[in-house]
């Protein structure tokens, strides 16, 4: 038997149009595996090698069998520079979806909702 970890995704957003704030969170169970046996962000198991990328927008319960990565937001780098508020970005899936960054470094969708996290973002458009 493997050990399961939680992990919290944090799907709020604030739509541009209304200004309505929505407060969503979803929880996940992830099976430790070692990385042979895991389908790494396909799924619902993590190891050693997709740790780092998961904790990139989850925020995983204690105990966390590996080392804690810190997360970095798109707030950040646009503070930093490495992005710009209205370039829009398109998903690499065959889709035609994008979100464009905003001023305060959310994403907005095109129909309006704005989101902090990048997952959630795309979590929603894929999933409407």
């Amino acid at each position: 038997m493997h050990e399961i970890v939680t992990a919290r995704l944090d799907e709020s957003y604030t739509h541009m149009l209304t200004g309505q704030r929505v407060t969503r969170e979803r929880r996940f169970a992830f099976e430790v595996v070692a990385p042979p046996d895991c389908n790494h962000h396909n799924g619902d198991t993590i190891c050693t090698d997709c740790a780092p990328g998961w904790q990139q927008d989850y925020e995983f319960a204690d105990p966390f069998p590996f080392p804690r990565v810190r997360r970095v937001t798109v707030a950040e780098l646009l503070a930093a520079g490495q992005l710009t508020a209205g370039t829009t970005l398109e998903m690499d899936n065959n889709t035609a979806t994008t979100a464009t960054i905003t001023d305060t470094g959310g994403l907005m969708l095109a129909d309006g909702r704005v989101f902090d996290n990048p997952s959630a973002a795309a979590n929603a458009a894929l999933n409407p």
